[in-house]
């Protein structure tokens, strides 16, 4: 009977790698070579996260019984980044990333980032380099200045010239 019992004991935790999985449940193969398909995950509440092939999972099995697994922790070396004491990250295996650091929040995605709302209130200076393209109803209040030229509906103004009622050409804007 006290071997049985420290056979459970033995079983309540375990760990494996993941060979499958969705976002509710992992398939791992355990330390000991066995495959469990049957294993839950649990999430923290605003955090869900669906783990590749080859991550990590830390195992819980309720009363040493390994066909009632729990995943209460999942990770992927591979995809981990060196932090400073404080900062927090998250971070996939693509190269989306946000990272929290002392000066400031930093987003990195490989590809585009799209932000859905009826409405985004940006308070701050704010820099933007590359291309920008705005589409609908723009509105600017208070003062504005552009270097390097603006066209507005083909006429480029700093350097527009036309006909006077002379029919002299102007000499463009000053």
């Amino acid at each position: 009977m006290l071997e049985n019992l420290m056979n459970r004991i033995k079983l309540l935790f375990g760990m494996g790698v993941v060979t499958l999985a969705s976002t509710k449940t992992v398939q791992v193969k355990l330390a000991t070579g066995v495959t469990n398909d049957k294993i839950k995950r649990v999430h923290d509440y605003g955090f869900m996260s669906r783990p590749i092939e080859g991550a990590k999972g830390y195992l819980l099995f309720v009363g040493g019984d390994v066909s009632k697994g729990i995943a209460v922790k999942v990770e992927d070396e591979r995809y981990e980044i060196a932090l400073q004491p404080g900062e927090v990250a998250m971070l996939d295996d693509k190269g989306n990333l946000i990272h929290m650091t002392s000066s400031g929040i930093s987003i990195v995605s490989p590809t585009a980032i799209v932000i859905s709302a009826p409405t985004n209130t940006i308070n701050g200076e704010t820099t933007i380099n590359g291309q920008t393209t705005i589409n609908g109803v723009t509105s600017l209040n208070g003062a504005t200045t552009a270097t390097g030229g603006m066209t507005i509906d083909g006429i480029a103004f700093g350097t527009h010239k036309h006909a006077e009622n002379n029919n002299t050409i102007t000499g463009g804007p000053q």
